[in-house]
């Protein structure tokens, strides 16, 4: 099993709870939510749910943070990067897909 998603995922809560600069570790954080917005399409998912959640949590954090539009694409084409350089990262019983179909509900 590749843990990597979940320490991803235990970086977001530490950005979210503040014990890193806050601005710069919450920031990072969104790459994970860039990588569960991504992965649809990169692992070529089928039934994935309805993204609209997903997807209206990225904005409102992307307001929150001011995000440019510079840094959401840098930090786009990282996450895909990151999606695409391990295989198990897309495996269906790997630690991505749970946490697209939690973030998803």
């Amino acid at each position: 099993m590749n843990i990597r998603p979940l320490a991803i995922a235990c970086a977001a809560l530490v950005g979210a709870v503040g014990f890193a600069p806050a601005a710069n570790a919450q920031k990072e954080a969104m790459g994970m939510f860039y990588e569960l917005q991504l992965a649809p399409i990169v692992c070529q998912w089928r039934n994935t749910g309805d993204r609209g959640k997903l997807d209206a949590t990225i904005i409102a954090q992307e307001r929150a943070l001011g995000i440019s539009d510079a840094e959401r694409a840098d930090m786009m084409r990282k996450a895909e990067a990151d999606l695409r350089s391990d295989p198990s990262n897309c495996a269906p019983d790997g630690m991505l897909r749970p946490m697209y179909d939690e973030a998803v509900k």
